[in-house]
């Protein structure tokens, strides 16, 4: 028995969105049986639909017409597009913290968090200046209102049994989630996989909950056949070879073998790989587990050791806050009042070309909050230790350390030996293979791809 969908691509400027779009739609429609409606955005959110928060005509002048015309192709007839309209929108309260946004609620919806998770992204800052972006934040949840209401006006006619959507966070995708959660309608959330052509669906969930993450490395070696050990393996061969996959590689303009100025093989040397604060802080899930931030970690971490000269920590700041440097957000600001004040602390600025591989070789132990890295120094050899949390924390690939003060004797236990290699397999397998291969588009890059013989190319 077929289902009736509603399916709401959010916002799209790119062509493997586009191509993920097309793929979906195509799916959907594969069961003779299913009604699917797509749902057009009709210019009625006003363009304040995610990453577009200042309006760039050019934005919605191709997102729009573009997405119509691949789910047209899929098939979708033209009484089955839903165009929404435009609603009064009410007088949102000005917010006076981050939290109190995130928790803002109305008439029975979550309305926060997807926008505050976006504007994190944007400022790249989880503690951006509330006051400043009062008026995006605003134009965020006129946009979540006017897409509530429409989505209620549909579902009063149509009474669907399933919501499609991509991603499900930001402002334009999260009240399709929302809706979905308070009326008990299963919704199906989509993203890219492990490489440009694997497409991934998430049931009942979205890609940046923890859980989510978590649950995908067992599922995933639960199923893996006799070759599972080579892809594992290939996965961390491709992240220290900086090889393209789905993503942007932040190591591959590294130097090879550099290591910071002044490395003193005589102490004991621990590098700290950190992570992005701002990607996980506004979601719960993520919590860290005895302290507020990586930053207090840390922070305690260096004041403890700080007249412990025979320490000495490399903080190897991720390369993707590079841009969270220029904008001077909270995060790179912490950390450059650390240098100021630990004498045993190096810092590896975001976008220096010291080699993150051979720092990890270099030093005793490895550190993490978050952080992959913790993972992959157990595949090669090295001591690592999770003072956090991270989808591989039941693999047993890294000392776990449940407190601050379990941190401290970790890390001064002169006896730990690496956990064994094959611990790591589980979490670089699912990182080789998770999603489905796409059936109907074929991506080149980011940039080009087909989809049933229509080219999809970005212009500049």
């Amino acid at each position: 028995m077929g289902k009736r969908i509603l399916l709401m691509a959010g916002h799209s400027r790119n062509v493997f969105k586009w191509g993920m779009l097309g793929e979906v739609t195509k799916r959907l429609l594969e069961d003779p049986e299913n009604e699917v409606f797509y749902v057009d955005c009709n210019g009625s959110i006003k363009g304040y639909c995610g990453l577009n928060h200042k309006r760039h005509w050019f934005y919605c002048k191709k997102c729009s017409p573009v997405c119509l015309s691949i789910v047209k192709l899929a098939g979708i007839a033209d009484d089955h597009i839903l165009k929404m309209e435009k609603f009064k929108v009410p007088k949102f309260p000005k917010f006076e913290s981050i939290q109190e946004a995130i928790d803002f609620d109305y008439e029975g919806y979550n309305y926060g968090l997807g926008p505050v998770s976006t504007i994190m992204t944007i400022t790249r800052d989880y503690a951006f200046d509330i006051k400043k972006w009062q008026k995006p934040l605003h134009n965020f949840l006129n946009t979540e209102y006017v897409i509530f209401k429409n989505l209620e006006k549909f579902h009063e006619q149509y009474k669907f049994d399933e919501i499609h959507t991509f991603n499900g966070r930001m402002p334009s995708m999260y009240p399709c989630v929302s809706f979905a959660k308070k009326h008990n309608i299963p919704y199906v959330v989509y993203e890219r996989g492990a490489n440009i052509n694997k497409l991934r669906t998430i049931q009942n969930g979205v890609p940046h909950n923890f859980n989510v993450f978590k649950n995908d490395v067992k599922y995933y070696w639960d199923k893996s056949g006799d070759d599972r050990i080579k892809i594992a393996e290939q996965w961390f061969l491709n992240r220290r070879k900086g090889t393209y996959q789905a993503v942007h590689s932040f190591t591959k303009d590294q130097i090879k073998d550099l290591l910071p100025a002044g490395f003193d093989e005589t102490k004991d040397n621990f590098a700290y790989f950190n992570s992005s604060i701002d990607e996980v802080f506004a979601f719960d899930t993520w919590k860290h587990p005895f302290v507020k931030t990586e930053n207090d970690l840390l922070k305690e971490l260096f004041e403890h050791y700080k007249d412990d000269d025979s320490k000495h920590f490399y903080l190897r700041v991720h390369p993707n806050l590079t841009r969270a440097k220029k904008k001077k957000a909270t995060q790179i600001m912490e950390i450059n009042e650390f240098k100021k004040m630990y004498k045993n602390l190096t810092v590896i600025e975001p976008d220096e070309k010291v080699d993150s591989y051979a720092l990890m070789e270099a030093c005793d132990k490895t550190l993490v909050t978050y952080s992959t890295a913790g993972c992959e120094a157990t595949y090669w050899g090295k001591v690592a230790i999770l003072a956090g949390k991270s989808p591989y924390e039941d693999c047993d690939c890294a000392y776990k350390a449940n407190s601050i003060e379990e941190l401290y004797m970790l890390i001064d236990n002169k006896n730990l030996q690496p956990k064994p290699r094959e611990n790591a397999y589980p979490y670089g397998y699912r990182n080789q293979v998770y999603g489905d291969n796409y059936k109907y588009f074929k991506a080149q890059n980011h940039h080009e791809g087909n989809f049933m013989g229509m080219i999809l190319k970005e212009k500049k």
